[in-house]
């Protein structure tokens, strides 16, 4: 990992030159689930070939987005932080389908992390991502993925994880109440769970009481 990282700092370090403000403003990641005005805010940065990025989201992610975000008390926001050799095409390819929609989105990291193990082997994400979307879907997402601009917006990404010390994937960022804690490890979805909680806990205690009750829908 290491190797990898040191890597990717010489390529992003090189390219910073040529990174224009229009690149990040257009693409800018909103929550992938969740509403922006949600108390807590994850934002993970995260690498399609990493098999600890696999679990992470299969295992815990997804059941976030249903327990969390999906009931307004989480917006989750995913980063590229492409490190592996096949990283680079999948973040290029999901990217272009977020600028389809959240929706395609999700269908296409689904299908990434689903089949990891296989398209990490062949290099055929293409394949992978055509199996998630309809045929227009797919016919926008691979006009999209030509779009230079893609690159520039992953690479700010991994530039932006770089300033914020990710050392490894998946790194994610827990902030609520304006605090902001750094977690670097694949938590289980019973330690994420007990953490958000007690985030929750903490947020809807300074509230009316009423208002508490938004913790248990």
């Amino acid at each position: 990992m290491m190797k990898r990282l040191f890597f990717i700092q010489i390529i992003l370090v090189a390219a910073c030159g040529s990174m224009t403000p229009s690149a990040l403003a257009q693409d800018e990641v909103g929550c992938v689930r969740g509403k922006p005005d949600a108390p807590i805010r994850i934002e993970v940065f995260s690498d399609y070939e990493c098999p600890a990025c696999r679990a992470f989201y299969l295992q815990t992610m997804k059941l976030v987005f249903t327990n969390y975000a999906d009931t307004g008390k989480v917006c989750v926001i995913y980063r590229e932080f492409p490190s592996f050799t096949h990283s680079r095409e999948a973040a290029r390819l999901a990217r272009a389908a977020l600028r389809l929609g959240v929706r395609q989105w999700g269908q296409v990291t689904e299908a990434l992390f689903q089949s990891q193990p296989q398209w990490s082997q062949t290099g055929d994400v293409e394949a992978v991502v055509a199996s998630a979307l309809g045929a227009k879907d797919m016919e926008s997402v691979l006009k999209l993925s030509k779009d230079p601009l893609l690159d520039e917006v992953i690479d700010n990404e991994a530039i932006l994880g770089l300033e914020r010390q990710v050392n490894s994937t998946p790194t994610f960022f827990i902030t609520a109440r304006g605090k902001t804690e750094k977690v670097e490890a694949a938590l289980t979805y019973a330690a994420m769970q007990r953490r958000l909680d007690a985030l929750l806990q903490e947020t809807y205690a300074a509230v009316p009481h009423n208002l508490n009750a938004f913790l248990h829908e």
